[in-house]
């Protein structure tokens, strides 16, 4: 944990802007009060963008690809039940890839 130099005034509580300069270009803040500390984090749209921004950099250094095909559509956790249990009768997919191993040996 840092420990801040801050300042108490009738505009509210100062904080050294360097303290903050981790989270990138920040604009807005958060500030949750809890019973032993408060704490001050980026406002939660912020928090994305900064995430944005992030891919984005790693993008152009080119440590992030945009894959050539489209990704898979979402599923509703409905369907995905519905899958599981229709899946799940027989054997278990374990015992599949085993006996598949062994046809292969």
């Amino acid at each position: 944990m840092t420990s801040v130099d801050i300042k108490v005034t009738s505009r509210g509580v100062l904080i050294p802007r360097p303290l903050l300069a981790a989270w990138g270009d920040v604009e807005e803040v958060e500030i949750e009060q809890r019973e032993d500390a408060i704490i001050i984090k980026p406002k939660g749209s912020q928090g994305a963008s900064a995430g944005d921004r992030i891919v984005r950099q790693m993008r152009a250094d080119g440590l992030v690809e945009t894959l050539p095909w489209k990704q898979p559509p979402r599923v509703s956790s409905e369907k995905r039940g519905e899958l599981a249990e229709r899946l799940s009768r027989g054997k278990p997919l374990s015992q599949v890839i085993i006996e598949s191993r062994k046809e292969r040996a």
